[in-house]
Parts: structure tokens; sequence; C-alpha cells
């Protein structure tokens, strides 16, 4: 005797045989900033209106359907990026091709390899400083600080060179100076802000 069970999903029960039709609203294809690839590590994508989670094809696409037009915030997390959101207008998204691309920035626990040209660092006043931001003056290498104020730059095609980075939360502004070496990570410390 064959014993049969459903699949069960969060949106429905569909046995043997069933057809089950859905419409696809919109697709989150993530890339991860340091490869230029997919996700490294689990990563949740959710709606932030509604919490309704994505699901994940095999392509690495992460799938939202059957939603109506309107706006939506999407919600990434993970162990090894830093938070990231961003807004979705599904009446103007391309009908042929509802494509939406986050770019994942690395957070301090990203598993970059051995020889990875890398400025570290930690935001404090009197506790850590979480979400502020991070940059470099001059480049388009930015971040945000994470629960432990804790930050990683990540630079390529640089020797040795010294740079600036710019730390701003809530108006408050400070910069610190640093010098990177190609393949070595360097300590920016812990830096009291503002």
């Amino acid at each position: 005797m064959a014993m049969e069970s459903p699949f069960v999903t969060e949106k429905f029960v569909a046995y043997i045989g069933d057809v089950i039709t859905s419409n696809l609203t919109f697709a989150v294809l993530l890339t991860d900033e340091y490869t230029q690839e997919g996700p490294a590590g689990g990563v949740q994508v959710r709606l932030k209106e509604e919490g309704s989670k994505a699901t994940k094809n095999t392509s690495g696409y992460f799938l939202f359907t059957d939603l109506v037009s309107g706006i939506y915030t999407i919600r990434v997390e993970s162990d090894y990026y830093a938070p990231a959101e961003k807004s979705v207008d599904t009446s103007i998204l391309d009908a042929k091709n509802p494509v939406v691309q986050i770019i994942l920035k690395p957070n301090p626990r990203y598993p970059f390899p051995a020889r990875a040209t890398l400025l570290r660092g930690v935001v404090t006043n009197a506790a850590p400083v979480n979400g502020a931001n991070v940059s470099v003056v001059g480049k388009t290498i930015t971040t945000v600080t994470d629960e432990r104020g804790e930050f990683v730059l990540h630079f390529r095609g640089v020797k040795t060179e010294a740079v600036t980075i710019m730390i701003q939360k809530g108006g408050d502004t400070k910069s610190v100076g640093a010098t990177i070496e190609e393949g070595k990570t360097v300590s920016a410390g812990m830096i009291h802000f503002p």
C-alpha cells in the first residue's frame, strides 16, 4: 500500500494530479558585490509590508507571485551581507522581464579569501553604532556598520594607498584616514563617533 502526502506551502495544499497556476509579479536577482555572482550562504527575501517570503527557483531568482499591483519594499537578510531594502512599483515593471536586481554588500562575517584587500573597523560612542554609513572619499566604495558597530570595506586593483573614510549617521559626520595595502587586511581600529 502506497501512502501519498500532499505538498504543503504557506499558500496552498496540492495533491498529486492537482494543477496550480500562479502569475509571476516580479523576480529578484541578488548579486554579491564582491564576487559579482550569486550570494554566498543562506539568504531570506521577504516583502516588508506583508512579510511574505519569496520562492527561490533553480536559476537562483527569488519569485513573488500573484500580488496586486502596487508599491512593495523588498527586504533581504543574510548572515554574510548587510541588510538591504529596495522599493518596487509593480505597475511600471516590464511585463516581459519583471526582474529587480539587488546588489548585496558583504558584512564583517563575509568569507573573504585570504589575500583580499580589506579595511575593517568598529564605530562606537558609549555603545556600538549600528547602521552608520561608511564610505571611501573619492571612490564608490560604501557599506554600513552592523549591530556590533563593525564594518568592512573591500578594494580591488590597489597596491598601497592612503584613503579617507567618511562615517555618517543622523546628521553627524566623522572622517578617518587609513593606508590600505594589496592583499592585506588593515584595521582602522575603534573609531569614536561622532
